[in-house]
């Protein structure tokens, strides 16, 4: 593991760290004191997600992680290697015991390494995070097919803008403002060459052993909502956060903040 000088990222006095994983490295941003958080970005989205969560730096150790894929880190995307990711980073930075939290795509990588039963993980949370379930309300639609078409063919200006105008991308404009400057720094590589993908059905999620909960912004889409009740038929403890939409660590940091708290506590 290589300890870089800091670097503008999630949070003011994080020391970024380069964790060695199969086919290249993971960024992980450090920030606080107390108790080990591991944070795992949404799709196309990188550590600087988290950047509302910086307050908790004051009673937890936050891990603030560019997934595979994405961000800084130069392994190359392979969702189904993800959960093994989060148990590397974890051992690199010398942490024994941690909580785990997730947003959206980052959310289905914890609860599929919450699955693994790995023995140093002890609360989980996860926010808006998609499942591979049948459920009654229909599945929002992602234009995966579509921004893949545009990376390939270079016109990444036109796949952020396309991202852009999505309802899981929704928020305030100072909201919207990070998201799109986040954006810049996606370049669809996991669009152009996936890896393997990773599923996550209501069975996986009842081997979990640690306490864990399911949280979406209560503005996020219905099928997200649908998502944190089937959770919660499967054993989860189950919340929304009041004010948030699907981005909700951004555009409702404070109640975010409060819930995961209250979820690790």
């Amino acid at each position: 593991m290589a300890l870089s000088a800091r670097v503008d990222g999630a949070f003011a006095a994080g020391r970024v760290h380069r964790v060695a994983v199969p086919g290249g490295e993971i960024v992980a941003e450090v920030a606080g004191q107390g108790p080990a958080v591991l944070l795992l970005h949404g799709w196309t989205l990188d550590r600087r997600q988290w950047c509302g969560q910086a307050p908790l730096a004051d009673r937890f150790t936050l891990v603030a992680v560019d997934r595979r894929g994405f961000g800084e880190s130069s392994a190359p995307a392979d969702l189904a290697e993800e959960p093994a990711d989060v148990a590397r980073v974890a051992a690199a930075l010398g942490i024994s015991r941690y909580h785990l939290v997730g947003l959206s795509q980052g959310g289905k990588v914890a609860l599929a390494h919450a699955a693994t039963q790995p023995a140093g993980l002890e609360r989980l949370v996860v926010i808006g995070a998609p499942i591979d379930a049948e459920l009654a309300v229909p599945h929002e639609t992602v234009p995966a097919a579509e921004m893949a078409a545009l990376a390939r063919a270079g016109k990444l200006a036109e796949m952020r803008q396309l991202w852009l105008a999505h309802q899981l991308t929704a928020g305030r404009p100072e909201v919207r403002a990070a998201m799109a400057a986040m954006l810049l720094g996606y370049d669809g590589r996991d669009l152009v060459t996936p890896g393997r993908p990773l599923t996550v059905t209501p069975g996986d999620v009842k081997r979990i052993a640690v306490r864990a909960t399911a949280l979406a912004g209560e503005d996020d889409t219905p099928w997200r909502r649908a998502v944190v009740a089937a959770l919660g038929q499967a054993g989860l403890a189950t919340g929304f956060i009041r004010g948030g939409g699907h981005l909700a660590p951004l555009d409702a940091a404070a109640e975010t903040n409060q819930a995961i708290i209250a979820a690790l506590a």
